[in-house]
């Protein structure tokens, strides 16, 4: 017998029946359509942001920032995923970090590491040389996130061992590229990562094995490794390796920590006052909603059926598509999600940030570090701009919410303002929303992309222009969509792009 739960806007953060329904449905059955496979995909355009000394200002900050919130971020799995802005302090810069899902003790953790690594590039008190200071924030950088590396060592090896195989297979030259760089690779992956281990000497050596590792992988950047892989990545064609591509991204996030290492330090050459008189406010992580699939009996039709109401659709092969996706099991997937525990929508990180700039009264761009209003990336006009969209959007995703004040007058009309601009911004992603299920069904694709990261930026310089799209082996499960926001949109822009880059899989589900 179908269930229906009595939803009241507290529980849902301030959002009404309707409003849960507009906002999720459409995600639900994008992310259905997309668990299921049962249509091609095609990839969403990535953004390439290496430093280089020659960056305009605004540029290398942006760099600046995304990278440090990408160093914060030590766990993979999409709690610990980091946002930051950096405002003007009482006598210098303030660094108001938020992430996904960070308890008090992460948090504290977090804030101890800020410190030491702002300290470290900034005054150096060693007086290290320079090559000595990359080394020593490089381990900083590594020490912090080990349990991440951990996962991407076995990720790594994994997919040496398929290249290895595949060089066996198509009888390539031990001595020759690419065989000899993957066996090169094979090398230096054989050390063991045990993050429950603490002890010094442990941790010291395991640190060292993957700072070697690093260096390996960018000495392959000397060699004509580069050109190797990409051919057996085959790019663009139909026969694309999947073997190759997984082995290009994995090489892109180890390096990745020596960039942000090195980009860092630049940085710091670039403005010293960055690193010098801080504060750091670490901002408690906010609280999930429940599940909003608010009938037992959802079904790909019954949202089918929603989206056509609301906007008054007339097409016969829309309506002819919709109904051959129940032999898609697609209804099965909602079902699933109806049962999880775990589809708990959730504040990201950037919206943190920004809420608790609102509230704070210091979102105005003169309360940014020179006035650059930023975070994460991309700045228009006079708002507040985060990172660029990665292409994919989530279903474990929640809007801010305002509560009034009872004995305020003027906080709560400033509320009702924010309730006002926040239920317009939410039908207006709806519609995009619906639109996205629209042009799935009639061109029975999806666009999306494999991975999160920005592959341009992460992969290694010399393979910086490669972008992948195949299926990756640890994201075989992960429940994204894209979401098409067009730049000139600003009114949109703080929301629509802040769906961030989690990785909110259901585990067991």
């Amino acid at each position: 017998m179908p269930v229906s739960f009595a939803c009241k806007p507290e529980d849902f953060g301030g959002l009404t029946p309707h409003q849960v329904e507009l906002l999720y449905e459409p995600i639900i059955l994008e992310v259905a359509l997309k668990k299921v496979r049962t249509f091609p995909t095609y990839e969403d355009e990535s953004q390439s942001c290496g430093y280089e000394a020659t960056m305009p200002d605004l540029k290398a900050l942006r760099f600046y920032v995304d990278r440090f919130a990408q160093v914060c971020d030590n766990e993979r799995g999409g709690d610990t995923i980091s946002a930051l802005a950096v405002l003007q302090g009482s006598n210098g810069p303030h660094y108001v970090f938020g992430a996904n899902r960070k308890d008090e003790r992460g948090l504290a953790r977090t804030e101890e590491y800020v410190r030491g690594l702002l300290d470290l590039v900034g005054r150096n008190p060693e007086e290290l040389n320079p090559a000595a200071l990359e080394k020593r924030t490089l381990w900083s950088i590594l020490s912090f996130n080990l349990s991440r590396l951990r996962e991407y060592l076995s990720y790594l090896a994994q997919a040496v061992k398929e290249c290895e195989a595949s060089c066996q297979r198509l009888d390539k030259d031990r001595d020759e590229n690419p065989y000899q760089g993957v066996l090169s690779l094979k090398e230096h992956c054989t050390f063991k990562l045990d993050t429950t281990d603490e002890t010094t000497g442990n941790k010291s050596s395991a640190i060292s094995d993957c700072e070697k590792l690093i260096k390996m992988i960018h000495n392959l950047g000397q060699s004509n490794f580069n050109a190797t892989i990409s051919e057996m990545a085959k790019d663009g064609e139909i026969t694309k390796s999947d073997t190759w591509c997984n082995l290009r991204h994995f090489l892109g996030r180890w390096l990745s920590y020596r960039r942000a290492a090195l980009g860092i330090i630049e940085v710091s050459k670039r403005w010293p006052d960055l690193f010098r008189e801080f504060e750091i406010t670490m901002i408690s992580s906010g609280s999930r909603l429940p599940n909003p699939i608010l009938r037992s009996d959802l079904t790909s039709s019954i949202i089918v059926q929603h989206i056509i109401a609301e906007d008054k659709i007339e097409d016969t092969e829309l309506k002819n598509a919709a109904d051959g996706l129940p032999h898609l099991q697609i209804d099965n997937v909602i079902q699933d999600f109806y049962n999880s525990r775990k589809f708990r929508p959730l504040l990201h990180a950037e919206i943190l940030v920004y809420e608790y700039l609102l509230k704070s009264g210091q979102a105005a761009t003169e309360s940014y570090w020179n006035r650059w209003n930023y975070i994460g990336s991309t700045l228009h006009g006079d708002k507040p701009f985060v990172r660029l969209s990665h292409g994919n959007l989530y279903r474990n995703w929640r809007f801010p919410e305002f509560q009034k004040n009872d004995n305020n007058e003027n906080e709560n009309q400033e509320s009702d303002n924010h309730d006002e601009a926040r239920d317009e911004i939410l039908k207006r992603i709806a519609q995009r929303m619906r639109e996205d299920v629209v042009r799935t069904l009639r061109e029975k694709r999806i666009k999306w992309k494999a991975r999160d990261s920005n592959t341009n930026s992460s992969a290694p310089e010399f393979l910086r222009s490669l972008v992948d799209t195949s299926t990756p082996m640890e994201d075989s499960d992960r429940e994204s969509i894209a979401s098409t926001i067009p730049e000139e949109d600003e009114s949109l822009a703080v929301l629509e792009h802040s769906t961030g880059d989690m990785d909110l899989r259901d585990g067991d589900e």
